[in-house]
């Protein structure tokens, strides 16, 4: 507050019926700190934000006294601390302000310049390289060539590997040549920490993406199909000490993909281990059934959320692996294990969210 910086000993005393009157010192311009410290009979000027002299402990109000040139009258005895805002008050010495492995908030920024600290160690965002394959995908949207259709995926990707926090790198499109796939994962191995190499791949034939990762860098593929629907050929590997990912050609089993192994990966680099997706406790909007084919898989279930109320309510549902509205019409996703094949309408939840396809309407 704008007024006097007194030692509220001295106006232990004071009462409307008998003032106390301190001599008035003059304080410094905002920005210039006091010159010597406050004695007793003192009311030292003191503008908000400015800092209060040494000797005193109390800040009164302007509009609460009466000053003139030389001095000020108090009509009113003080709490000791009023209007200070003390050293100490937020962090005390020794205290642990920050949590390593935390995402730095800018409040976490203030604080940190607060502290007078310009430098903290930070892990740096990988680079993610996304590298398209297939003879049928085209760069043009528009104008497509009859037999190609528009590589769209790298929109997707690139949108959730910096939700994730990372830096996506975009590779051109590589045709499905062994040769030439090989050549651009050596050159996305160079330029990114992480590879997501997107379809030209199968675990029922022999597959070139694959071999290209094989003959990238030892000690290549570890895990080619994994029990997850849909993206059952999905896969990861290791080429000279670089993760490659392997994210099927639909696009729901790329997505699949991404949330199940890209994702917690690219929190790993972060320093946050591997970590899933935020998630929301939700109640089922209706019945879900997986099916009769890849019950014993971990299922990825696409919902719906909407509020009712003070609940988060989640609509699950169903959609070919291609189709893209089927993914724009949904915000969240369930992760239900390999031992569940039915939920029931009413069944608590935790509704995924992941930063890049998500939204809580």
């Amino acid at each position: 507050m704008d007024g006097f910086a007194v030692l509220s000993s001295d106006l232990s005393s004071a009462s409307p019926s008998s003032a106390v009157k301190l001599r008035k010192v003059d304080g410094p311009a905002l920005g210039d700190a006091p010159k010597r410290p406050l004695k007793s009979g003192e009311a030292h000027s003191v503008l908000t934000g400015g800092f209060i002299p040494a000797g005193a402990d109390t800040v009164v109000q302007m509009e609460t006294v009466k000053a003139d040139a030389d001095s000020v009258t108090f009509p009113n005895p003080v709490e000791k601390g009023e209007f200070v805002y003390s050293r100490g008050r937020d962090v005390k010495k020794g205290e642990k302000v920050l949590e390593a492995g935390r995402v730095l908030r800018g409040t976490d920024l203030v604080l940190i310049g607060s502290l007078h600290i310009d430098r903290v160690p930070v892990y740096s965002r990988p680079r993610v390289a996304i590298l398209p394959t297939g003879n049928e995908l085209s760069e043009k949207i528009v104008g497509t060539e009859p037999g190609k259709v528009a590589e769209t995926h790298t929109f997707l990707l690139t949108r959730l590997i910096q939700g994730a926090g990372a830096i996506p790198v975009r590779m051109p499109i590589a045709r499905d040549d062994a040769g030439e796939i090989r050549r651009c994962i050596r050159v996305a191995l160079r330029a990114a920490d992480i590879v997501l190499t997107v379809a030209g791949s199968s675990v029922s034939e022999t597959d070139v993406t694959e071999e290209a990762i094989n003959e990238a860098g030892r000690p290549g593929v570890l895990v080619h199909g994994m029990k997850v629907t849909r993206g059952r050929v999905m896969g990861f590997g290791v080429a000279n000490g670089k993760a490659v990912i392997i994210l099927p050609g639909p696009i729901q089993g790329a997505l699949n993909a991404f949330l199940v192994m890209a994702y917690p990966l690219i929190r790993a680099f972060l320093g946050r281990g591997f970590e899933a997706p935020q998630s929301v406790p939700a109640v089922l909007a209706s019945d879900w059934d997986a099916g009769k084919r890849f019950r014993s898989f971990t299922k990825v279930v696409y919902v719906r959320t909407s509020t009712d109320g003070p609940v988060i309510t989640a609509q699950p549902s169903y959609g070919e692996t291609e189709n893209v509205t089927f993914l724009t019409q949904n915000d969240g996703y369930l992760l239900v294990d390999e031992d569940t094949v039915v939920l029931k309408k009413g069944d608590p939840v935790r509704v995924h969210l992941l930063p890049g396809l998500s939204y809580l309407s």
